[in-house]
């Protein structure tokens, strides 16, 4: 169950691209500074050699898998098969390359050690809901000052930053410029300092 609090004319359809494979917004006249020791670690702890890794082997997996059988196996040998297995295969390969760009855009933000203070409107908030897994995903669309208003950036946020902000309201907020990892939110008298919270733990499911 996906539950949205956002304008809709505001916000350009993104639904064919995996979470974690938004494109950074082009780079504008913003308060750079060095990220800090804290910053770095919780960078860090975003790292994984281990997901990239797995996905690929499942995608050469499912080639050596199943391309000999589309070859030898005649009742592989129709439109319907190959299309289906193709496009299963592509899936894998797309969610593969997806998270192997996020990894690489996070190497890229801790080498330039940046985080990149801008300003901009919150047009909308999003939960997601599968109903299998837990917790849910909370997304945040902020129109940056300088961008596409009606392509807001998305970043992934915690439960507790999602219930706290209102849409329409102009925030401040300091983020990875590459992999879009929110490392600071001030939304009035309310602020979000990722470093501060990373370890909240989730409510429980209703």
């Amino acid at each position: 169950m996906t539950q949205d609090r956002i304008a809709p004319d505001l916000i350009a359809p993104d639904s064919a691209a995996p979470d974690g494979a938004a494109t950074a917004p082009a780079l504008v006249a913003g308060d750079a500074q060095a990220l800090d020791a804290r910053e770095r670690d919780f960078l860090r702890a975003k790292q994984s050699s281990e997901a990239p890794r797995v996905l690929w082997s499942c995608v050469a997996l499912g080639v050596v898998c199943f391309v000999p059988a589309i070859v030898f196996d005649p009742d592989f040998r129709n439109v319907w098969a190959i299309a289906g297995i193709s496009a299963a295969i592509g899936f894998m390969a797309l969610l593969a390359w997806s998270e192997s760009l996020d990894q690489s855009n996070l190497r890229d933000d801790l080498a330039a050690g940046i985080k990149l203070w801008r300003e901009g409107v919150l047009t909308g908030v999003m939960e997601r809901d599968d109903g299998e897994s837990w917790p849910p995903i909370y997304c945040l669309y902020i129109a940056l000052d300088g961008d596409d208003p009606e392509l807001p950036t998305r970043f992934s946020v915690p439960w507790h930053c999602y219930e706290a902000v209102r849409t329409d309201r102009r925030v401040r907020i300091a983020y990875a410029p590459k992999a879009l990892r929110l490392l600071n939110l001030i939304d009035g008298d309310y602020q979000y300092v990722a470093v501060l919270r990373q370890f909240d733990e989730h409510p429980p499911p209703p």
